[in-house]
């Protein structure tokens, strides 16, 4: 199966797709812009592979994911 990264994974479409896709069997990792939403995305699809925080606006935190 494929590793996939999700961004905008704390709600919504981003969500749906990770349950969907850790239902299918991949390996799931979420992104959030802080910790609160990256705990919240934790919670909703716990069998998330990881949860990556940054914020992808700014280049810099960008480039540390």
């Amino acid at each position: 199966m494929s590793r996939i990264f999700i961004t905008g994974s704390a709600d919504g479409l981003g969500q749906l797709a990770a349950k969907q896709l850790t239902r299918e069997g991949h390996q799931v990792v979420l992104h959030a812009r802080n910790n609160k939403r990256a705990e919240d995305a934790k919670n909703a699809v716990p069998n998330a592979e990881a949860v990556l925080t940054g914020d992808l606006s700014d280049i810099e935190e960008t480039k540390q994911l």
